[in-house]
């Protein structure tokens, strides 16, 4: 038996056959593929054919679910080049669960593959380390690892005791100050109010040679224990041999507040060949080491000349076994520079990053390396440690600004990578 064709499908297939004879199906199937053709092809020149296959695919952040602080890891990729004579940056993990801690940074070596450039442990390690309890109360634990942003200041900050429990304070113009310390009854804190906190809007972008990410946290008055209300926001752009990082804050309250930024990075030394790893420095000047009892320094600037601790030579000073735990003040610009130049190399693995703040504020390196340890820390910060402390004559002495009602400030850092057979600090030789 037949059946009968319903007339709209008869009226359907008539449309077909008289469109396909008309002289006009070729073209525009044609038309259509050359559209697909060339849209792939801008795609791919800018670096987005990789995001177009991992949005069809699994996604990265399939197998880590509920991170620390609750939010999945964000991960920004990149092709590599299909060179092999440089070294290049591949991808960066941030967990915007904990103020954005950029927690792993990896490129390719040449001869060594891809390779992790940060201390730290994995994501899933991290989601149990960064729990939010017991040494990790106040996010104590985020500085331990990775890359943490540090706000309302940086480095450490001496209190009193509060009324709550586990809480320092102190005063600024008639405000009473209130921060977590470090540990039960000591009288240090931990870095900036950020290091625990999630993120409230993430924006994520491709450029031409890699991809951008935008957090924002509303702030607020950090939980009650800082004057003003706080719009941070921190951005990560992500390319071939270059990771810009900018914090931005505005204070959108009608009153001041104190205002300090940093960034606190574990910079590894990949070879582990520590004693044959060179620093430079863009300093002859450091603060007094902190006391052994206080943990603090009394704010003396030292000279660095002719001493284990000159690191101002433009092919870099052997780390050998001097074990660093300094700020490094007065910054100087290199020849070939604007701005100060930190620089850390793995002669082992021929390679070495530069550490270049682009922000005037920021004044000073926080430079941690202990003896033995395959990693060094080369923190840019605006303010010194302890900015509310006698031992400075004036709050901005220590870097840290008044932020007035409606105004912006601006921390900004350019991270290179390149192979030591081809970079320059641009220092001068002392």
């Amino acid at each position: 038996m037949k059946l009968a064709t319903p007339q709209s499908t008869r009226h359907y297939y008539s449309r077909m056959h008289q469109w396909s004879t008309s002289g006009w199906m070729t073209p525009a199937l044609l038309g259509i593929l050359s559209l697909a053709l060339v849209g792939g092809s801008f795609e791919h020149t800018r670096g987005n054919l990789h995001r177009i296959r991992k949005h069809v695919g699994v996604s990265d952040n399939a197998t880590v679910s509920n991170g620390p602080g609750g939010q999945d890891p964000l991960i920004l990729k990149r092709q590599r080049n299909m060179t092999d004579d440089q070294p290049e940056f591949v991808s960066a993990t941030l967990l915007p669960g904990r103020g954005f801690n950029l927690w792993q940074l990896t490129a390719f070596l040449p001869g060594h593959g891809e390779v992790p450039l940060l201390i730290s442990p994995s994501v899933a390690d991290a989601t149990g380390l960064l729990n939010g309890t017991g040494p990790d109360a106040s996010g104590t634990a985020s500085t331990n690892s990775g890359g943490a942003f540090l706000a309302p200041w940086a480095s450490q900050l001496q209190g009193g005791p509060s009324a709550a429990p586990g809480y320092l304070q102190t005063q600024w113009h008639g405000d009473r100050l209130e921060f977590p310390s470090v540990t039960p009854g000591s009288s240090l804190s931990v870095e900036g109010l950020l290091l625990a906190r999630a993120s409230d809007a993430i924006q994520t972008k491709v450029t031409p040679d890699g991809e951008s990410a935008q957090t924002t946290f509303h702030a607020g008055s950090f939980a009650g224990g800082w004057p003003g209300n706080t719009e941070l926001t921190i951005s990560t752009e992500l390319s071939g041999h270059s990771l810009i990082l900018t914090m931005t804050a505005q204070n959108i309250s009608a009153i001041p507040e104190p205002f300090g930024m940093g960034w606190h990075p574990y910079f590894a030394i990949p070879s582990g060949d520590r004693e044959n790893a060179t620093l430079v420095i863009p300093s002859n000047n450091r603060i007094s080491p902190p006391d052994r009892h206080t943990g603090l320094s009394n704010g003396a600037i030292l000279s660095t000349l002719d001493t284990p601790y000159e690191f101002f030579h433009a092919g870099g000073t052997k780390l050998g076994t001097t074990s660093l735990d300094d700020t490094y003040v007065n910054l100087h610009a290199g020849i070939l520079a604007d701005d100060p130049i930190a620089e850390l190399h793995d002669p082992a693995f021929n390679y070495g990053l530069r550490v270049i703040p682009l922000s005037s504020n920021i004044r000073n390196f926080r430079v941690i390396a202990p003896a033995g340890k395959p990693w060094v820390s080369l923190g840019p910060n605006m303010n010194l440690p302890d900015p509310f402390g006698h031992e400075w004559d004036q709050l901005e002495s220590s870097g840290m600004i008044v932020l007035q009602p409606g105004d912006t400030v601006q921390w900004k850092v350019r991270l290179e990578i390149f192979a030591l057979n081809r970079g320059i600090s641009g220092l001068p030789n002392p």
